[in-house]
């Protein structure tokens, strides 16, 4: 049975009891409760706590950790690793020395830690918690919470289930050995790594800059990256099977959000990279330079961005409504896009889904290779060719988000190829029909 860490946090732990002992400001680990459970039941000031602290102290698959305030947690994960599965969070808690209100903890816990969150609070409570958490700024974590009462004497019972029933959620059954197999895939990169002092690190991976070598924290994530994706793989997910019954999910936001997440990124950095996708004037636009000639743009570019047009699938775009149907004998119907590089109908136009995200709406850009132009760059005016091209140099234009790979690197090859075309003379209807006819000839009978 797999064993899970719950950390609790509760002002009303009664660690300063035990102050000769423990940090009553710092983590408390199973050993501390084992302590405080020897404490009067009296002494908690609260016992539906102390009730569910022993309760789950003497489960075999539990590990009690926990905090006295939720700002001593945020402060102790600011600098340490602590990956609790699951979180018990008192809503009552009186909170010292703190702007912080238990909705904007709460808020602040499920965005930054993956875990499921139970939600401990007074009966008389209810219909405040409920209210919270209702705004829609909870919408997106939804299944990570639940709401156990202090009065509930069914509540580790109800907590058993709900670990049970969030089992079947792909990220909680995978959680553990995600982070673990991760964590140690990252010691593995860092111990070849630390093979090198940090000056001989970047003087072989790093660029020339002014008599020094210099690296960029984007391309050393990238360089990271690429190792953690063969570490992980290696190490592998042990005996976790990706297998499933099969499910449909009908929220086509549902659908296009997590492929917009696993299709784009950002960069948080100025730098310009093969596969950015720049806005100018409301209109989005795809870089296609090599890394290798940005790195290095006015030496071995001339000045020349290589860019193609992004257009906006809806009725309002005219324009390009109105080239879609120059193709008069085209059937738009009959368009159909099985992956990125795989169009049917007009095999030159490409869609890149749902590239921005308006509330509950979502917009596809298409993409024509033969649109593909240059965007001259001035030199700047340090006249230093060798530097990397970065957004400031592109007067009008701003970073928007990036594709990902192996997406990117397949969408180039797909533009280059269909850039101009074959050109070839279309054959002849009859020969067509008579290549058609002895291919049939080779299929095998039944």
């Amino acid at each position: 049975m797999s064993k899970y860490s719950i950390c609790i946090l509760d002002d009303k732990i009664p660690a300063i009891h035990l102050s000769d002992h423990m940090d009553d400001k710092g983590l408390f680990n199973q050993n501390n409760f084992k302590h405080l459970l020897k404490l009067d039941k009296d002494t908690w000031r609260d016992t539906a706590l102390y009730d569910l602290v022993d309760a789950l102290y003497k489960q075999d698959n539990y590990e009690l950790f926990g905090f006295s305030q939720h700002s001593f947690f945020f402060n102790f994960i600011e600098n340490n690793i602590f990956l609790p599965d699951i979180v018990i969070f008192d809503w009552d808690m009186r909170i010292e020395n703190s702007e912080e209100d238990s909705k904007s903890s709460l808020l602040k816990l499920l965005k930054f830690k993956y875990c499921l969150v139970t939600i401990f609070t007074e009966a008389d409570k209810d219909d405040e918690v409920s209210n919270v958490l209702s705004n829609k700024a909870f919408n997106d974590f939804r299944d990570r919470f639940l709401i156990i009462r202090k009065d509930d004497e069914n509540s580790v019972k109800k907590l058993n289930e709900e670990i049970e029933r969030k089992l079947k959620l792909f990220s909680f059954k995978l959680n553990k050995t995600i982070k673990k197999n991760t964590l140690q895939s990252i010691e593995n990169i860092l111990i070849n790594i630390g093979k090198l002092s940090f000056n001989q690190f970047v003087s072989l991976f790093g660029e020339d800059d002014n008599g020094k070598k210099e690296i960029s924290q984007t391309d050393f994530i990238d360089i990271f990256l690429e190792k953690l994706k063969y570490e992980l793989t290696s190490i592998g997910l042990g005996d976790v099977e990706l297998k499933a019954d099969i499910e449909n999910v009908d929220d086509i936001n549902k659908i296009r959000e997590l492929w917009h997440y696993r299709m784009y990124h950002n960069t948080n950095d100025n730098i310009i990279r093969k596969g950015d996708i720049l806005i100018n004037n409301g209109e989005y636009f795809l870089v296609l330079s090599s890394d290798c000639h940005l790195n290095e743009f006015w030496k071995k570019s001339l000045g020349y961005l290589m860019l193609v047009k992004l257009h906006k699938v809806d009725e309002s775009n005219e324009d390009f409504k109105k080239r879609l149907n120059y193709r008069k004998n085209s059937n738009l119907n009959g368009y159909e896009l099985k992956s990125l590089v795989n169009p049917s109908t007009i095999d030159f136009l490409t869609i890149l889904p749902s590239i921005v995200f308006e509330g509950e709406d979502y917009f596809d850009y298409a993409l024509n290779p033969r649109e593909l132009f240059s965007l001259e760059i001035k030199l700047p005016e340090n006249n230093n060719s060798k530097q990397k091209l970065l957004i400031e140099h592109i007067e009008g234009y701003e970073k928007y988000l990036s594709v990902s790979e192996p997406f990117m690197s397949a969408l180039f090859l797909f533009i280059s190829q269909h850039f101009s075309g074959y050109g070839l003379p279309d054959f002849s209807t009859k020969l067509r029909d008579s290549i058609k006819e002895n291919i049939y000839k080779l299929k095998k009978e039944s």
